[in-house]
């Protein structure tokens, strides 16, 4: 990768000390604080849709399924196909290209006449996501050797997330409450437009030499496209099942093409020349129980945050600016376990910091099963926003760190690419899951009575996930990272 070797020539010989390539410090903290943003992006409008998902389905008369759409459509199936662009084609390119193309989507967002419409849109703010977070998490890594500099950017990364959530939900709910839910969209595309300007002023214009041609004909087409109708099939057709049912013939034959998309895309990749994702990464059983291990606590924590939000808006009736500002203590002390998780992972091993991420998970998943329409926010709701957040930063830093040093420098936007793509299938399966048990419970004798036991059936079922991503806390070879490896 010519692009990660001639980044690494512009880093100090003092790992500890700042890149070459930085002025000073203000202008290395502005192009953390892009690629933060970048990597948390799908975060960040997560904060945006969860807390308004009520109030655009009543605006937009959307059923069930409908108002999950909105929020499993960032899951990304593009991220693969962008994490090998990203290492091929230059990474600050595509890095505008992505901001420009959301800044762009959440504009046309707020002007969404319909359900298919904002369905349609949220699923190209996912495209951008998808497009933006590979080049953001390859450069940094690209940009610091393994060193203590480089754990606290990463430590920032968890701090990203969080960020994330605190910008778009108190951005979205003040704009909800003086103006509309299309307004909260008007303000993101604004955010993206000035993240573009700071890429342009900070982020590394590294020449890269090679054959385009070559390139272009060496690339893994027949696996992009395998790839790609596969995860959609699969993504569509879990996401529609509560609403046409898992007989309905469009959910069987969607389901049925999307796992023999995937199938052709595993076999496809052990036999060809230039494989989008190579088999020989899956070698290292760590890197792929980590990757599970995550994915399953993500989808614990995301489902856990997507449906306390659908509690507060259809049982306690708050604004989305009231669910805003309940929700933000998760996010305010999410950014103190990150920089925990940070000082930490350099004296602790790494396979106990990501127990105790799974303990978080669960705890807080746990927890939520007390919840009660009386029960005070401090008694339950709190501790079990605080513990969850846990698990998203322990586990975050953990397994970037351990993928940053485990492949190679051409290797890390595809690592990354991988690990993203985890977390945005675990958004989609996830919610699809837990939105056919809620859609199920509903229709019987007791949730029909009780407006509160579908949620406790969907609580049920985040227990279940984070305690499988617990079984593959055992079988981790992670010690303690960040410490500069002899070469």
């Amino acid at each position: 990768d010519v692009e990660a070797e001639m980044a690494f020539a512009l880093v100090a010989s003092d790992p500890n000390a700042r890149p070459k390539q930085f002025r000073n410090l203000f202008e290395e903290c502005i192009f953390v604080f892009t690629a933060i943003m970048a990597i948390a992006s799908t975060t960040f409008i997560q904060g945006v849709i969860v807390i308004n998902t009520g109030t655009i389905g009543r605006d937009l008369s959307m059923t069930p399924a409908q108002v999950t759409w909105v929020a499993a459509a960032i899951g990304g199936s593009f991220m693969l196909f962008f994490s090998k662009t990203a290492d091929l084609f230059g990474r600050k390119l595509q890095l505008l290209l992505g901001f420009f193309l959301l800044s762009l989507f959440s504009l046309l967002t707020a002007f969404a006449p319909n359900a298919l419409s904002i369905n349609v849109l949220c699923g190209f703010l996912g495209l951008g996501t998808a497009i933006i977070a590979p080049p953001a998490i390859g450069t940094l890594f690209a940009t610091y050797p393994q060193g203590k500099r480089r754990n606290r950017v990463t430590g920032a990364l968890g701090v990203g997330n969080p960020l994330g959530f605190i910008l778009g939900s108190i951005s979205s709910g003040v704009a909800t409450k003086y103006a509309s839910w299309r307004q909260s969209f008007i303000v993101i595309a604004v955010f993206f437009f000035v993240m573009a300007g700071a890429a342009i002023w900070t982020v590394p214009a590294i020449p890269r030499s090679g054959n385009p041609g070559a390139l272009v004909k060496q690339f893994d087409y027949l696996g992009t496209f395998l790839t790609v109708a596969g995860l959609a099939c699969v993504s569509a057709a879990l996401t529609e099942a509560p609403e046409l049912g898992w007989h309905s013939y469009k959910v069987l034959i969607l389901l049925f093409l999307g796992l023999i998309s995937l199938s052709l895309f595993a076999i496809w990749e052990n036999h060809a020349p230039f494989p989008l994702l190579p088999p020989s990464i899956f070698q290292n059983s760590t890197f792929t129980m980590s990757i599970v291990c995550v994915g399953l606590g993500y989808m614990s924590f995301i489902t856990n945050q997507f449906w306390i939000s659908m509690y507060m808006q259809d049982i306690q009736v708050l604004a989305p600016l009231h669910i805003a500002v309940r929700l933000m203590p998760q996010a305010i002390i999410g950014v103190g376990w990150s920089y925990l998780g940070q000082a930490l992972v350099s004296c602790i091993s790494g396979r106990v910091l990501m127990g105790i991420g799974g303990l978080g998970y669960l705890g807080g998943a746990v927890l939520m099963l007390f919840v009660k329409p009386e029960t005070s926010y401090w008694a339950v709701l709190f501790p079990s926003l605080c513990v969850t957040v846990i698990g998203a930063d322990f586990q975050f830093i953990v397994s970037n760190l351990y993928i940053s040093s485990r492949l190679t420098p051409s290797q890390s936007s595809l690592g990354a690419g991988i690990l993203q793509t985890a977390l945005r299938l675990s958004i989609s399966i996830g919610l699809a899951i837990t939105s056919a048990i809620y859609g199920t419970m509903a229709q019987t004798p007791q949730g029909r009575t009780h407006t509160t036991f579908p949620f406790s059936r969907v609580f049920l079922c985040t227990i279940i996930i984070s305690s499988l991503s617990l079984v593959f806390i055992p079988f981790l070879q992670i010690g303690r990272q960040g410490k500069k490896q002899s070469s």
